[in-house]
């Protein structure tokens, strides 16, 4: 009589899907750290960011955070078949031309952005569209670790100053403002950047969006708490600094003014968000339980696909990092400098600096630091030429201020735009106000190449083009500043007649220092 025994895939020779799945997994690890190693200086950027602001601290924990993921993924993974996916390809491709065009324009942020969203392709390429899927969220998260939010600084401390004078107002204390600083009986008061609050906003949102995906599984609920999650920390500083005053005030500025004023910035932040998270937890839900294994013969057959995507995307990336070591090389040439004219119309090149006030500037290739004068009326002029423009050392830079933002006797308390008629037609240009020992109007415009614009996204746009085709390098960024009157207002006909000269002659001077 014949014994029936049931045999498993393995006896039978099948692979075991555990091997299989190992296989692709090492592919698609050794795919990210080729990329990690090849594009190590996009990497390394965003660690040291990390170390040095405590406002991106938490991209030391999202990769950590992200591999997790993937392990609490792992049974709805086992459902999957591994496969090589040219969707996940051309994702790779496109993340690709993003970090080109942030490496060559030296945008920093947009560098990143593609270094990570290559990491992501990589992943999905050889993994395939439907591991994707199921890791979508960790592969996303991935993301967090770009050091990414400094933009949304002067708008949260504008609202901050805002949300903070209102409530003194409607609590019944006279309050004098003046842009972001203001003044109350008990003393005066100034909201700076530590104060903006985009380091509760980057937590709260960064543990907002994790929690949202580990407690619901309904698209509704996870967009309404990721809203509240950025949100609710936005409303709480402006409570917080309205709170810090209000100690203040009333304890004749004898709390609240030093150490206690970080830590109880903090507390109350927890403490919020303790109950933000504690009314989110009413709403959980269950996870959705996984499928089925995926059988190992299915895994064996596609095999052969995951290898040849996983070599596709090795030598893809490979292949760009050659290309743009090549096109890095080239750089324009410094020439002998060209100065700037001693006379411009009626205006004449005099000696000494006619206020304590300078612009803060990344060091540049070449410089000027200029004041002209017409009659009793003066101007100053700086110009910083970034010819072999690097990181530190260009004209797009967050670096490059009016003033600094602690411990400076100036102040930018009003802004808007200028347009200039000049022998090179108009030419835009930010307009700042300074307060300080003297009032000044300071006008600020950036050349790249051969083309003026104030917008630094576009001007970084132009600087990459121009990488790209081989073209300039170079990039300036030009200041003037007049003194204000007593109302405030600058010597307008005088500085419109000196920058329809002076741009001509700038151009001149600056093209004359930058060989093809």
């Amino acid at each position: 009589m014949n014994e029936l025994r049931a045999e498993s895939p393995v006896a039978a020779g099948a692979a075991s899907p555990g091997a299989g799945w190992m296989r692709a997994a090492i592919l698609a690890v050794l795919a990210s750290l080729l990329i990690a190693g090849l594009f190590w200086p996009t990497l390394w950027s965003m660690v040291d960011t990390w170390w040095r602001s405590e406002t991106f601290t938490h991209g030391f924990l999202v990769l950590p955070i992200a591999v997790w993921l993937v392990w609490h993924r792992r049974h709805h993974l086992a459902s999957v078949v591994p496969a090589f996916s040219w969707l996940g390809f051309a994702g790779l491709l496109a993340a690709a031309v993003g970090w080109l065009a942030g490496d060559l324009a030296d945008a920093l942020v947009v560098a990143q952005f593609g270094l990570v969203g290559m990491l992501v392709g990589a992943v999905w390429a050889i993994l395939g569209n439907q591991a994707a899927r199921e890791l979508i969220f960790a592969l996303g998260f991935l993301f967090f670790a770009v050091p990414v939010g400094e933009a949304l600084v002067p708008p949260l401390m504008d609202f901050t100053a805002s949300f903070t004078v209102e409530l003194l107002r409607l609590t019944g204390i006279p309050v004098y403002r003046e842009g972001l600083f203001f003044s109350v009986p008990s003393g005066n008061w100034s909201v700076i950047e530590t104060c903006s609050g985009i380091r509760y906003v980057i937590a709260s949102v960064t543990l907002g969006v994790l929690y949202a995906y580990l407690a619901y599984q309904s698209t509704w609920r996870r967009i309404v708490f990721i809203l509240a999650s950025a949100l609710v920390p936005v409303v709480a500083n402006g409570l917080r600094a309205y709170s810090i005053v209000m100690i203040a005030h009333l304890s004749d500025m004898k709390l609240a003014t030093g150490v206690d004023h970080l830590l109880w910035g903090w507390f109350f932040f927890g403490i919020v968000m303790l109950i933000v998270f504690s009314i989110g937890a009413i709403w959980r839900e269950p996870e959705v339980a996984p499928r089925e294994p995926a059988m190992g013969a299915a895994i064996a057959a596609r095999s052969k696909g995951v290898v040849f995507g996983a070599v596709v995307v090795m030598a893809t990336v490979v292949a760009l990092r050659v290309a743009t070591d090549a096109i890095a090389v080239h750089q324009s040439p410094v020439r002998t400098p060209t100065a700037l004219p001693k006379t411009l119309g009626d205006w004449v090149q005099a000696d000494g600096r006619p206020w304590a006030w300078s612009p803060m500037l990344l060091p540049a290739d070449l410089g000027a630091s200029l004041t002209y004068r017409k009659g009793a009326l003066a101007l100053t002029v700086d110009v910083a030429h970034f010819i072999h423009q690097r990181q530190d050392a260009e004209a797009i830079n967050t670096q490059n201020r009016l003033a600094p933002s602690k411990g400076s006797p100036w102040r930018v308390y009003d802004r808007g735009r200028e347009q200039f008629v000049t022998g090179e037609g108009t030419v835009d240009a930010d307009a700042f106000w300074l307060r300080g020992p003297q009032s000044l109007a300071v006008w600020r415009w950036y050349r790249i190449g051969a083309r003026y614009t104030t917008n630094p996204y576009l001007a970084k746009l132009y600087q990459a083009i121009d990488r790209l085709t081989l073209n300039r390098t170079d990039a300036a960024i030009i200041l003037v500043a007049a003194p204000l009157d007593a109302q405030d207002r600058p010597p307008e006909p005088e500085v419109r007649a000196f920058v329809r000269d002076f741009v001509p002659a700038l151009s001149q001077a600056l093209d004359a220092s930058v060989g093809e």
